[in-house]
């Protein structure tokens, strides 16, 4: 989750050309992505940063995690989240085989359409978003 002093949030949709097996297609999300081998969380949170937004982000701290598991794919993915801020760059759309748009949200103005495993949960886990808000959210998620 990375945030700036105007209390918003930098999130980035993912291409509607992506497999839909793997990804919240068409869905606002926080940049990241897998692990690489020999590599830990925090190492991956700021590459991924770099490689999707061509940005250097500073960890704050860990938010939390939680499991998403996609079973029309057979697929189980492990979130790990972090609160961060930009430490040097200016966000842009390193990826555009991945990512269609890219833009700054109030915390009270989220696009309906955001990934709720990748967005609402850790917003919640953060409290900056009621529980209600993030329960009505979950009916509506598309993800499993």
């Amino acid at each position: 989750v990375i945030h700036d002093d105007q209390g918003r949030i930098l999130l980035l949709k993912r291409s509607a050309s992506l497999d839909p097996s793997r990804s919240t297609v068409g869905m606002w999300s926080n940049p990241g992505g897998e692990v690489d081998f020999g590599e830990t969380v925090e190492q991956a949170a700021v590459r991924e940063a770099h490689e999707e937004l061509g940005i250097e982000i500073a960890l704050e701290r860990a938010i939390g995690h939680s499991d998403q598991i996609l079973p029309q794919s057979g697929l189980h993915w492990h979130l790990v989240a972090f609160l961060a801020r930009i430490d040097r760059g200016e966000p842009r759309i390193c990826e555009p085989d991945k990512f269609d748009d890219l833009r700054w949200f109030p915390i009270d103005r989220l696009p309906e359409n955001c990934g709720y495993h990748h967005v609402v949960v850790p917003l919640q886990q953060l409290g900056w978003i009621p529980e209600a808000e993030a329960l009505r959210r979950a009916g509506q998620a598309r993800e499993s």
